[in-house]
């Protein structure tokens, strides 16, 4: 019965549980159950659809809000030593020394850290032996 409209049917491939929905390519659907759908953003002077209002949404709209400032410290202190991948050790103007990776902004301007320059550190609250350099103090000139 099937097997007589396509020859490449198999019906040991079939689930024996369901049942049988087979529709030939060479048939469609009445046109009464089909429904063609205009775009109602492309019907110039569009009074049909008076709800509709397109709106522009950025694209890191959907990200979560940035987290407040109040999770971090800002210290400033100078490099004592360079490491390797853009790590450096800071020593704080509290004397702690912590390991200090540089931001993407810095990494992304190609702005030169040498030890002995000084430097804002952002320290996480939760591991204050490490943090974030995010900017360098420019030395006076003389």
């Amino acid at each position: 019965m099937l097997s007589s409209l396509s020859p490449s049917f198999q019906p040991h491939l079939l689930p024996t549980n369901r049942t049988l929905l087979f529709f030939p390519l060479s048939l469609s659907l009445p046109q009464s159950q089909t429904h063609k759908f205009s775009n109602p953003l492309l019907i110039p002077n569009n009074k049909s659809y008076p709800h509709l209002v397109l709106l522009a949404k950025s694209p890191n709209s959907d990200r979560a809000p940035k987290k407040a400032e109040e999770q971090k410290w800002t210290h400033e202190g100078s490099i004592t030593e360079s490491l390797p991948n853009g790590m450096f050790r800071v020593r704080l103007d509290n004397q702690d020394l912590i390991l200090g990776y540089i931001s993407g902004s810095i990494r992304k301007n190609y702005i030169r850290i040498l030890p002995g320059d000084r430097v804002k550190v952002e320290v996480s609250r939760y591991d204050s032996t490490k943090g974030r350099i995010t900017y360098r103090i420019r030395k006076p000139k003389e």
